[in-house]
Order: C-alpha cells, then structure tokens, then sequence
C-alpha cells in the first residue's frame, strides 16, 4: 500500500510540474516570443497596431499598471492570469516598459 502512495505522490508531482503556470528564472523568458506569440496580433509586433488597441509604446501605465492589465485584462483586452505565469507576464511589461525609453 505504502508503494501505492509513493507512486501516486511521484506521479503528481510529475503532473504538477508540466504547467504552464510554474515559475521559471526571470533570464530564460522570452518575452519577444511571448508577445509575438501571445499579444502581437492584437497588438501589433511593436506594440503599436492601429487606432483600435492602445500604442504601448506611448500607453501611460507604470509596471504596475501594465502587471494589472495584463493580468486581468479591460474592456476589450483578456485577461492573461490563466494563460501566463506572474513572471512571464512581469517579462512583458519589462519589455513594454522598455519601449517607452527608445
């Protein structure tokens, strides 16, 4: 029986780790492919689309800001909090951010 519940442990474990929720280090996210992936068709490659979604490279929105939005999403916009770990969506708003200083 105690073979049983090792297995059953090890296997959830196992399970639990695929998520594409789990945290990875901040160096190994990608946001470029995040945002080309996942953002880029709405928003346009560089942030700025068309008169429908905002410009994100002007948007006035500290990281905060651009954390929230993302996460939860506005008006038109989804949330992301189910699709995105906190740190990819936190790679996101670094790269948004990082616009705004070119």
């Amino acid at each position: 029986m105690r073979k049983v519940y090792v297995t059953f442990f090890a296997l959830a474990l196992m399970i639990g780790s695929c998520s594409k929720k789990t945290s990875a280090p901040t160096a190994s996210i990608n946001a470029e492919k995040i945002f080309a992936n996942d953002c880029a068709r709405c928003h346009g490659p560089q942030g700025v689309k068309d008169e429908r979604t905002p410009n994100l490279q002007t948007i006035d929105l500290d990281k905060a800001g651009l954390i929230h939005g993302i996460t939860y999403g506005k008006n038109h916009m989804p949330a992301w909090e189910d699709k995105l770990s906190a740190v990819e969506i936190s790679a996101l708003a670094d790269l948004i951010i990082s616009w705004h200083n070119k």
